[in-house]
């Protein structure tokens, strides 16, 4: 967990809005490796483990999905992901591209439930947890696969900045707030409304295996 988006965390339980605070174990120069995070109004604990903060035990990772250079290039192009003080959100399998997208893009990435396998640090931090726990207009762009529940797209749209890019399945509908950008036979880009954008961006259409 990198050490500076642990500010941008909240406690998931039903309260007043709080930022959480770090006991740090053990952690390898700015990313906690084991620890705690505490919640000052509930007094509630999430533990961080080889780098994973587990807000809830039994929210299950996604299933295995293998990485594409293509894909990610395309979640990169996408989202926009062009300024090292941009935090990117990718809940489920879209976590399975964050390896390959952190080798072309600075930014730092919060992957949400993603497949086992996907190791933390080097601009990516792990979540487990069944909404986003995220202060609302603290992210610049977030993505989620067809697992996403009505609160975790919810949750991650409130994360969201004004103009923030958002990526979701094409069968699904866009959330409140979010104004298309661009769309093909796999996914639509829409940024949420408030704020300026850049042009829409141009979708190969190739369907995801």
């Amino acid at each position: 967990m990198f050490v500076p988006l642990v500010d941008v965390l909240r406690c998931p339980n039903p309260h007043e809005e709080t930022w959480l605070v770090a006991s740090i174990d053990h952690a390898d120069t700015r990313d906690i490796l084991r620890g705690t995070l505490g919640c000052p109004i509930c007094m509630a604990e999430y533990p961080i483990r080889d780098g994973v903060v587990v807000f809830d035990e039994t929210v299950p990772a996604a299933p295995y999905h293998a990485p594409s250079e293509e894909d990610a290039v395309r979640l990169a192009a996408a989202l926009d992901l062009t300024d090292a003080r941009m935090t990117a959100a990718l809940q489920g399998t879209w976590g399975a591209q964050a390896p390959l997208v952190a080798g072309m893009s600075p930014v730092q990435m919060l992957l949400i439930n993603p497949p086992d396998g996907i190791a933390s640090g080097d601009g990516v931090s792990i979540l487990r947890v069944a909404a986003a726990p995220l202060a609302a207009g603290s992210i610049n762009a977030a993505a989620f696969d067809a697992s996403a529940s009505g609160a975790m797209i919810t949750s991650l749209v409130a994360s969201l900045r004004p103009g923030g890019r958002l990526i979701g399945p094409a069968a699904s509908a866009l959330p409140a707030g979010a104004t298309e950008l661009a769309r093909d036979e796999d996914v639509w880009v829409a940024h949420v409304e408030g704020g300026t954008t850049s042009a829409p961006v141009s979708l190969a259409r190739r369907r995801r295996e």
